[in-house]
């Protein structure tokens, strides 16, 4: 019985804390209360404390051994969506959606996990689309290089092989491009001028992109995802 005194005590320090936003001393009597006895709320605290000094790895940690001593829906749908808010912070979108998917499996009705898991999705889409557009510009700049290159080359020709190019200029002109030296066609050639050159077209699919995501940042308030869920039970 002194034992789990010590523990209650323990708790409601940490708790005392907590409400008054002294985070190192709260962690400091939710770990105690730990070592007197391991149970889902102790952790579950503890993880609490962790997330607000923004250590995320160690808040995640501590939420994953709260969600293993879980034994109510309730408790289990705490411990998953606290997981999906610290990868949130950490960036993990994709981990995070995990976690909030599996957290509205205990608690379907609960809207604020909803609009996080939504949240989760739309910043997910978001960072691979920036992905796929730096690789695009990445690529684009690769494209150009050949044909600096050739530019290069042609400018550094002997005075001879330039004299031979001005006689047969109109010869080199109709002789194509089989050497596999010769640059890539122009965007803006005449062979192109029937459609949209590549690069116009990468501009307007970037604005419909922005478009679409603001439109879902006015539905979902991109930054709305909230702190971990306060436990009001004295541990």
């Amino acid at each position: 019985m002194q034992g789990q005194g010590s523990y209650n005590a323990l708790s409601y320090k940490g708790n005392r804390e907590y409400d008054s936003k002294n985070y190192d001393k709260a962690s400091s009597y939710f770990l105690e209360a730990i070592k007197k006895k391991q149970d889902f709320g102790g952790y579950y605290n503890l993880g609490n404390t962790l997330y607000k000094r923004e250590m995320y790895s160690e808040a995640k940690a501590e939420y994953q051994k709260a969600l293993s001593l879980a034994k109510t829906k309730e408790d289990k749908m705490a411990a998953l969506y606290n997981l999906g808010n610290a990868e949130m912070k950490a960036q993990n979108y994709d981990k995070a959606a995990e976690f909030y998917k599996k957290a509205l499996q205990q608690d379907p009705y609960n809207e604020s996990i909803r609009k996080n898991y939504n949240i989760s999705k739309l910043k997910q889409k978001e960072k691979n689309q920036s992905k796929s557009n730096n690789k695009s510009q990445n690529q684009n700049s690769e494209q150009d290089k050949p044909q600096e290159n050739q530019q290069k080359k042609s400018e550094q020709e002997s005075p001879q092989n330039s004299d031979k190019n001005k006689d047969g200029g109109a010869n080199e002109k109709d002789k194509g491009q089989g050497t596999g030296q010769s640059p890539k066609p122009d965007n803006n050639s005449s062979e192109n001028k029937r459609g949209m050159s590549k690069e116009e077209e990468n501009r307007i699919m970037q604005r419909l992109e922005s478009k679409e995501r603001e439109a879902a940042r006015r539905i979902l308030n991109k930054n709305s995802y909230i702190d971990p869920k306060s436990n009001e039970k004295d541990w």
